[in-house]
């Protein structure tokens, strides 16, 4: 999975690149006005979060974006979000009764790196508005249980802890697309729909992963 990724990210690179310099020069061959730096640039993100019976997200994601060209935009992100599973695990007596049952709960903090490419250039109503979209995003958490096959904690999964820190890193590669609607301006909101590529027994997100935000240009 990790080749296939690599060989889209260097598609998607090498595309670009190629829409980069064709876009540098005009058909006579003169070299095109670059806009200015504060025109390039945007703010933005997404706030989002769930309540429910058993599971609460409370997930704050800023975000700052950079143009690259009038379709690419390329970013940076951070990550912040706080997470609850209500009975997540059972503390097992040695016959496999349960005892009693405990939450899941932590504070995950990550960065983002993506990018964006519009589909402008068609000029069609609706599908102008479209883009695609590509993220690669490490999130960092401590657990308070730690996976041991001979633990005596069990999750929902069956799998097996004990009651011990344990440092969790995970990478969430995203691949997927969204609608955008302006607002005013360079500034529009967005919704997103994205399959995480990698997932992982940690991962924060089930597929697909739907997202809501917006983005400010000044």
């Amino acid at each position: 999975m990790k080749q296939i990724f690599s060989r889209i990210l260097l598609l998607l690179s090498l595309s670009f690149l190629i829409h980069v310099h064709g876009n540098a020069q005009r058909s006579d061959g003169q070299v095109k006005q670059k806009r200015p730096f504060s025109e390039r640039i945007f703010f933005g993100g997404a706030l989002g979060f769930s309540i429910g019976s058993y599971s609460s997200l409370i997930d704050v994601s800023p975000i700052v974006g950079y143009a690259v060209t009038n379709e690419f935009v390329a970013g940076i992100g951070l990550t912040y979000k706080y997470y609850r599973n209500k009975d997540y695990y059972a503390l097992v007596d040695d016959n496999g009764g349960v005892v009693s049952f405990h939450d899941f709960k932590t504070n995950m903090y990550g960065v983002s790196f993506w990018g964006r490419y519009f589909l402008t250039k068609t000029e069609i109503p609706v599908i102008e508005n479209i883009f695609l979209h590509a993220e690669v995003e490490p999130i960092m958490f401590v657990n308070k249980y730690k996976y041991d096959p001979n633990g005596n904690y069990r999750d929902v999964y069956n799998n097996r802890y004990v009651y011990e820190d344990e440092r969790i890193n995970v990478t969430g590669i995203f691949l997927g697309g969204g609608l955008r609607q302006m607002i005013g301006g360079r500034s529009y909101m967005y919704l997103e729909l994205l399959w995480n590529f990698n997932e992982e027994l940690y991962s924060p997100y089930s597929n697909p992963r739907i997202r809501i935000g917006i983005a400010a240009g000044f």
